[in-house]
């Protein structure tokens, strides 16, 4: 990649990446490595992680921004884990159900189901009680 690439799509400074360029600085196999990789490449592993990787939290922002006191809000883990409660649920565990129901989209359930590999029927059972 050149260097406006490299300073677009990571933002390395031009005057960094020239200091990372000398031999004896830390981070000269990270520049020579960046120098090295095709834009092409690049973008497309980003493009993957970031697919990944934001899936699940699309519908963790949806619940937690419904809801004012951070010390309330849901954690990937603690969301996961409403749809497998036995136990009576509490008030923030139907206001988030509530939540999910109003103002989530289709997608964004269906993403965070099948990352966390819950079953449709199990979402669907939760989601109608």
């Amino acid at each position: 990649m050149k260097t406006k690439d490299i300073s677009s799509v990571f933002g390395v400074a031009p005057a960094t990446l020239f200091d990372w360029n000398k031999e004896e600085h830390k981070k000269n196999a990270l520049a020579n490595l960046l120098k090295k990789i095709d834009l092409e490449v690049a973008l497309e592993i980003l493009q993957k992680e970031n697919t990944s990787a934001s899936k699940p939290m699309m519908l963790l922002s949806t619940v937690n921004c419904s809801i004012g006191d951070k010390k309330k809000h849901f954690t990937l883990t603690s969301l996961k884990n409403l749809f497998y409660k036995k136990e009576d649920l509490s008030i923030y565990d139907k206001y988030a159900i509530k939540i999910i129901k109003n103002e989530a989209i289709k997608e964004e359930i269906e993403d965070f189901a099948k990352y966390y590999k819950i079953s449709i029927n199990r979402v669907s059972q939760i989601l109608s009680a």
